[in-house]
């Protein structure tokens, strides 16, 4: 087909002028897309980024400012180092935002200089808060030296306690002057602890006895010096406190005004995307204007490109449609189309992107929804309503439930009704549910405890646009395994308590009983002081049972461990708890363990059953059932080739039982329900005897249910021979008159008495207090036996002695004694098992028995 030459010079005139203003059109919408760009890149490179560290710098220096007080309040040395490491890396945070700032304005803000003086100012604060809790240690130091003195000053005694009242109110004056406030009440107490000295000084002149108070003048001096100490400090920590506010508030004004210029540049760049956008909008409008006329004019000339349009037209349906195979439209042989074409091309390609974006996020979707439904802990999302909107199969199963109440749009009042009853509805916040509008606002943690025992972490996190995000996390293992680790180090230091205890005990008790026996052995005493030297003796011997008792308690009692056929044994203690339960409580013996035998001390086991009835009597006021069942259980080792039987004694009754809060610690040391007669040391001392001897104790109990107790104790093998050597053959005591003894106690008390028992029986004695004065001793004199004790007194012991005598004599026969259980004997003089040791307190024939046997020894 030829075109006519009109026609084809108006084509070409068509042609020229819309190619003409498509190139302008293109070149400017290039230049404004280009400066739109730029200006709104410097928002995304410099201006954000600058805005967001600077509100962050403000937010951590507000963090600096708050911890500072909490520094200062401090009062345990390990929790200043925790606190002081965690300040150090708030300081670093903020130092590395303030250096990510632009320069210029950082340095023109004085943020370089204000941040190191802050840091120097926190620095000292930490110092001297260290500097602080060490002075309250000097304090207390100073405190107990004051103890000590006044203990050497007798209480009792006319002039004497004169004296001594004096003595405690110079002791309260210093002990004011330790907690004055400010310096002029220090003062104040300065000249009245002078005056009260001068008077005490006065009264106290030619008492020889009171030289020992010599060292008062110079631990009040101390004291002074220290709360002075301690008032200057005091000041400069009030003003390090002040600087510390001073330079967050001026840290606070730095960043403020960076914020201030940085929202000027913002507006600067806003009028100049504002004056691009709108020079690109008035360009496209006359360009468009231009094409416009251009294709009005050509319309008929151009009829042939309405076919390529057609064909772009109905690509482009059929992409609307959902359509992904289409093919690229070819190009026309007029530009104007090309152009249409071109533009179409970028389009599709840019819909096929979305299309493929979408469908990633539908993937991801899937992805998060996984790993939500696959995660161990609860989780649920709440809305501002509190209704819920999402969660995990977790959820309901920690919180216990049922299906039917778990669904969306459930409010989590309904919930929490619905969940099983606490052991103790209350939080920190109040009840449980006073969390629920708090949790809308700020981050919230509590843990929750069942009635059945378990432990629920609660840890929720508000959203920004409302409603909150909740993790729940089972601490119930965890937990028990806490308590199981507190109980033990509970009881390990209250053992080293009562070893103490008893070795001071067994001294007092030594030296009552051994003069008790001397006032008894006098020819002249009349019947009835004889009764009531004998009442005290029994008394004595009763303060021996409750030291017995004691060490039982802290597991640390001499055991007299043999072959105990525990049904047998139990057999046998049946008639005794049948009377000490009294009447309305009946006792049932289950007995099924046949012979088998524990290697235990009987006597301790039959007082640990007696124990457990007696206290299940007093959960049954009304009557009920005691049973008292054996059995044998085998346990397997991890790799199934170890196989050990042991044998359980289990203890229960129809009582009224003890809820959870109870049962966790009724094996602690002076727990007691019973208001009133109860010790709590009764399971105590069970736990103690039964984890001595190489069992194991647990206990279960329903309110209203009863109790049960369940000893279990490994079996002994009936075939074996017994451990340990045989016991020697008995020997004559051999008299001790004329017997030369060296007698070594530090305690003068029971010195005396034990050398008056040995001279009662013939033997020679002569009485030391110190390992020197007995060395001293041996070079003017021959002894048969040295009679020791094992402790005797700071850096001095019965053990050193014993050898440092058989290098001098080694046909010296030694015999030592103590107040100290056998493990702790080991631990501070590393005494031998196997070692000849007399227990105190003990009887003149004891004494006599282990004299002869010391003597007969090789």
């Amino acid at each position: 087909m030829t075109w006519p030459a009109s026609i084809r010079a108006r084509w070409m005139l068509t042609f020229a002028v819309l190619a003409a203003t498509t190139v302008v059109l293109a070149a400017v919408g290039m230049l404004a897309l280009v400066n739109t760009r730029a200006a709104v890149q410097g928002f995304d490179e410099e201006i954000l980024p600058s805005v967001a560290k600077s509100l962050a710098l403000a937010e951590r220096v507000a963090h600096l400012a708050a911890a500072a007080p909490y520094i200062a309040e401090v009062a345990i040395a390990s929790k200043l180092t925790q606190e002081s490491a965690e300040l150090m890396l708030r300081q670093d945070e903020v130092a590395r935002l303030a250096g990510e700032l632009p320069l210029a304005r950082q340095s023109a803000s004085g943020l370089p200089q204000l941040l190191s003086t802050l840091h120097a100012v926190l620095g000292e604060l930490i110092d001297l808060k260290r500097q602080d809790l060490f002075l309250r240690e000097d304090a207390r130091a100073q405190l107990f030296a004051l103890g000590q003195l006044q203990r050497r000053v007798p209480a009792k005694g006319g002039r004497t306690a004169a004296l001594r009242r004096d003595l405690d109110l110079l002791v309260l004056t210093l002990q004011v002057a330790l907690s004055a406030p400010s310096v002029e009440e220090l003062e104040g107490a300065r000249n009245d602890y002078a005056r009260r000295f001068g008077e005490f000084a006065r009264n106290a002149r030619g008492d020889d006895g009171l030289s020992m108070l010599q060292a008062l003048p110079e631990l009040s001096q101390n004291i002074f010096l220290l709360r002075q100490k301690q008032l200057g400090r005091e000041d400069r920590k009030v003003y390090l406190l002040a600087s510390t506010r001073f330079l967050s508030d001026e840290l606070t004004s730095a960043v403020n005004r960076h914020v201030a210029e940085v929202s000027a540049d913002v507006s600067s760049r806003k009028n100049l995307v504002t004056v691009a956008v709108r020079s690109g909008l008035t360009a496209v409008a006359a360009t468009f204007m231009v094409a416009g006329l251009a294709l009005l004019v050509g319309f008929w000339t151009l009829r042939e490109a309405l076919k390529g349009l057609a064909k772009v037209t109905s690509a482009m349906t059929s992409l609307a449609e959902g359509g992904t195979d289409i093919e690229p439209v070819q190009r026309a042989r007029n530009v104007e189309i090309d152009a249409l074409v071109d533009a179409f091309e970028i389009f599709r390609a840019n819909t096929l992107e979305m299309r493929a974006m979408a469908q990633d996020i539908d993937e991801k979707k899937t992805l998060l929804q996984t790993v939500f439904d696959s995660i161990d802990d609860g989780l649920s999302v709440f809305d501002a309503e509190g209704r819920l909107i999402a969660w995990n199969p977790p959820y309901a199963k920690l919180l216990g439930l049922p299906p039917d109440a778990v669904h969306a749009g459930a409010t989590i009042g309904d919930l929490q009704r619905a969940m099983p009853p606490l052991a103790d509805a209350s939080t920190e916040l109040g009840p449980f549910e006073a969390m629920n509008a708090p949790r809308q606002r700020r981050a919230v943690s509590v843990d929750l405890q069942f009635e059945d025992g378990r432990v629920l972490a609660v840890r929720s996190q508000p959203m920004p646009q409302g409603g909150f995000v909740t993790l729940y996390n089972d601490l119930s293992e965890r937990r028990a395994l806490e308590l199981q680790v507190r109980q033990t180090q509970k009881m390990d230091v209250l053992g080293q308590l009562t070893g103490g205890v008893a070795h001071d005990f067994n001294n007092l008790l030594a030296a009552i009983v051994s003069n008790l026996q001397l006032l008894q052995s006098l020819p002249d005493l009349s019947g009835p002081a004889r009764r009531i030297a004998q009442r005290a003796l029994k008394a004595s011997e009763r303060g021996g049972v409750l030291t017995t008792r004691l060490l039982a308690f802290a597991r640390r009692q001499p055991l007299h461990r043999e072959r105990i056929e525990v049904d047998r044994l139990l057999e046998g203690l049946e008639d005794l708890i049948d009377y000490s339960l009294g009447r309305g409580i009946r006792v049932e013996l289950m007995l099924e363990a046949g012979g088998s035998q524990v290697l235990i001390d009987g006597g301790q086991l039959e007082n640990a059953v007696l124990n457990l009835a007696l206290n299940a009597s007093a959960a049954m006021p009304k009557g009920g059932l005691l049973r008292i069942q054996t059995r044998l259980a085998t346990q397997h080792g991890s790799e199934g080739n170890e196989r050990r039987e042991f044998i359980e004694i289990t203890v229960s009754d129809t009582g009224f039982g003890m809820p959870r809060s109870v049962l966790d610690r009724i094996f602690e040391p002076f727990f007691s329900t019973r208001k009133s007669d109860g010790s709590g040391l009764g399971l105590s001392i069970v736990y103690g005897f039964v984890k001595q001897s190489g069992g194991d104790i647990r206990a279960s109990s329903i309110v209203n249910g009863g109790t049960s107790f369940v000893i279990t104790l490994p079996v002994v093998d009936a075939s074996l021979p017994e451990t340990g050597s045989p016991p020697a053959p008995p020997q004559q005591p051999v008299a001790l008159r004329g017997v030369r003894v060296l007698l070594v106690e530090d305690d003068i008390d029971v010195r005396e008495s034990t050398q008056d028992l040995l001279e009662q029986q013939g033997a020679q004695v002569i009485a030391v207090g110190s390992s020197a004065e007995a060395l001293r001793a041996m070079e003017r004199a021959a002894f048969d036996l040295l009679l020791s004790d094992v402790g005797l007194g700071v850096d001095d012991d019965g053990l050193s002695l014993m050898h440092a005598t058989q290098r001098f004599d080694p046909t010296l026969r030694v015999l030592l004694m103590s107040g100290l259980p056998s493990d702790l004997l080991a631990l501070r003089y590393g005494a031998s098992s196997t070692l000849r040791i007399l227990r105190k307190p003990f009887l003149a024939s004891e004494l006599a028995e282990a004299a002869s046997a010391a003597l007969q020894a090789p």
